[in-house]
């Protein structure tokens, strides 16, 4: 078997591994929980990845560096509507930001560190390419992950802050008059959107209801916020974390 056929049978079983997941699988459910993880603290995960003595240094660079070859036909699928969907070992963020800095110097780059399986298969056309690089995920490990904080206040807190801190500030200012007021009413069932508007627009971080349901939508999306409907039938705000969390989450944020 040569190097391109080795080449071709990873790409199959990586595509069909993707194609799987997204399709579903067994119908069978596990007993276990998320909020069963014991998620490692963030300042562990960064005094690990401080440790980590780097290896095959040049070996890697000159590996990275043979797929420049490779970036004007990248750029042009770019232009022709494709994505690129690169695969294999190894980090590839230094790889995509020397394309995008290197290729695409005239055209703007927006850097997501997250994304949604739906988007894999229903808003790309996917160019596939095998670019192993065996760097080290060590700012991608970093990443505190969203969806296993489910933990300890101390770890939502942190994994709100950091959401919050990609937002506005006008944004995160909105989202601590929420926070503030939650934590003087305990006993309400969520703040009043109408409430929170008024707050809002008094301190000119809104200028109308549209800015404010932008900002809402960008809370619920990250699950920052919830909304239900209380006791007199309006719909109320609420940040779903316990009282401690949120005073960690407004130090971090401050």
């Amino acid at each position: 078997m040569d190097f391109n056929e080795v080449d071709e049978e990873e790409f199959g079983f990586s595509r069909n591994y993707f194609l799987a997941k997204e399709l579903g699988g067994s119908s069978k459910k596990s007993g276990r929980k998320l909020s069963d993880i014991n998620v490692v603290d963030e300042q562990e995960l960064r005094t690990a990845a401080a440790s980590i003595k780097p290896k095959h240094q040049k070996d890697i660079a000159a590996l990275i560096n043979s797929y420049k070859s490779l970036y004007p036909k990248w750029a042009f699928e770019l232009r022709c509507g494709f994505g690129l969907l690169m695969y294999g070992f190894g980090s590839k963020k230094a790889l995509i930001e020397d394309f995008a800095s290197t290729a695409l110097p005239e055209h703007s780059v927006i850097v997501i560190n997250v994304w949604d399986k739906k988007m894999v298969h229903t808003q790309f056309n996917w160019y596939w390419y095998h670019v192993p690089t065996f760097a080290p995920y060590k700012v991608e490990g970093l990443f505190f992950p969203m969806i296993l904080a489910h933990g300890n206040s101390n770890q939502s807190a942190k994994t709100a802050a950091i959401v919050l801190q990609s937002l506005t500030p006008n944004a995160q200012s909105v989202f601590r008059i929420l926070a503030k007021y939650q934590l003087s009413h305990p006993d309400d069932e969520g703040m009043a959107i109408d409430n929170l508007y008024s707050m809002s627009r008094e301190r000119f971080l809104v200028s109308s209801q549209v800015t404010l349901n932008a900002h809402l939508t960008e809370f619920k999306d990250h699950e920052l916020v919830k909304i239900k409907r209380n006791s007199d039938g309006q719909d109320c705000l609420y940040i779903p974390l316990a009282a401690e969390a949120i005073e960690k989450l407004l130090s971090e944020i401050n």
